[in-house]
């Protein structure tokens, strides 16, 4: 039996270029349902397709090499002038599976 698991977004970092002001969608400290629709939703399309590959690893009980906590993960949104960057991290179980 396989596990899918709940994944946590949480507004990690903002970083801007002099000058510019940060994203201003976020604040540090957000924090997404990525399991919910309508949190999802509330996650800038550009940055969600930056974390999709690392959500997928995370949803699926798999880890991410480079990262010390095998329950996170660190991405950041790909918008060169005001960076977002967040931490994802597993969180319980949403439903267990049967293998095929």
């Amino acid at each position: 039996m396989s596990k899918v698991y709940r994944i946590i977004a949480r507004v990690h970092e903002l970083r801007h270029q002099p000058g510019k002001g940060p994203c201003r969608l976020y604040k540090v400290g957000d924090e997404f349902d990525l399991s919910k629709p309508e949190e999802k939703e509330k996650i800038c399309r550009w940055a969600y397709n930056a974390m999709f590959p690392f959500i997928t690893i995370l949803e699926f009980d798999g880890t991410i090499p480079w990262e010390p906590d095998p329950n996170k993960g660190y991405v950041a949104c790909p918008d060169p002038h005001n960076i977002v960057v967040f931490e994802l991290r597993r969180e319980g179980v949403l439903e267990k599976r049967e293998n095929p």
